[in-house]
């Protein structure tokens, strides 16, 4: 049977890709600056027992009319009453970039505050160090038009790259990725959670490789569960290298349902 699509007709803070009502396990997706993750769409082709979900910041996509959110706190305030509360099973988040930063404050949020913690059994972090380290790309917010959109030209998927040589597109976009970087690039404290990290990174990103990736070690107790997968692609690795993220993903998720 053919699965039907619920993208934008679930609640304002995620989209549900394909709804499943009956599958044993909820994930839910943290995009990168800038984007709401289209190509996260079909992840769950080939995860028949899981229903994938798709945050959607404000600013962007269905919330496009929405103010930008440039403060992780008022991130975790509104996921609390937006997201948490439609956590119903156990669960997994992944993020990428912008969205691993959030996704792990959020785990540490539901974690301190006893707040359906007893679900969430997995993070995934992808494209960035761990938040209590700095990042080593210059800000967003740093960086001239000029500057960003050859940033952005660089890092991306080489099948979408031609989008930023439109100029109305980036001056509707540039406000809200200088916005996501203040997000992005504020520090979280270096205290451990007990919540099993697996972290995947793109062999192509300069400043992101497979050592200081395996610093989000430092933030997790499960070290026996941790581990660094590298893919051959650059930041954008999860949509260049599709197919093998999600054969990791599959064999990764193995080891905890």
């Amino acid at each position: 049977m053919a699965m039907s699509s619920n993208l934008g007709k679930s609640h304002p803070w995620f989209e549900i890709c394909h709804s499943r009502p009956t599958s044993k396990y909820q994930v839910f997706i943290f995009p990168s600056a800038g984007t709401a993750g289209p190509y996260y769409r079909d992840w769950d082709k080939d995860f028949p027992e899981y229903e994938f979900s798709i945050i959607v910041y404000p600013g962007r996509a269905t919330r496009f009319g929405d103010k930008v959110i440039t403060d992780i706190k008022e991130y975790i305030n509104q996921l609390n009453t937006g997201l948490l509360p439609f956590i119903t099973k156990p669960c997994i988040f992944i993020g990428h970039s912008l969205g691993s930063v959030i996704s792990f404050a959020l785990a540490k949020h539901m974690i301190d505050t006893k707040t359906k913690n007893h679900l969430l059994k997995l993070l995934v972090e992808m494209g960035r160090g761990p938040p209590h380290l700095q990042d080593p790309d210059i800000p967003y917010e740093q960086m001239n038009d000029k500057q960003l959109i050859e940033h952005l030209k660089e890092i991306a998927d080489p099948s979408a790259r031609e989008i930023y040589n439109y100029p109305d597109y980036m001056q509707m976009i540039l406000p809200m990725l200088r916005g996501d970087s203040k997000v992005g690039n504020e520090l979280l404290e270096n205290i451990p959670i007990n919540l099993p990290i697996i972290v995947y990174g793109g062999e192509k990103e300069k400043n992101v490789d497979e050592e200081f990736l395996n610093r989000w070690k430092e933030l997790t107790t499960k070290h026996d569960l941790f581990h660094v997968r590298m893919f051959p692609g650059n930041h954008n690795f999860q949509s260049e290298c599709q197919t093998q993220v999600l054969q990791a993903l599959k064999q990764d998720l193995k080891q905890f349902f």
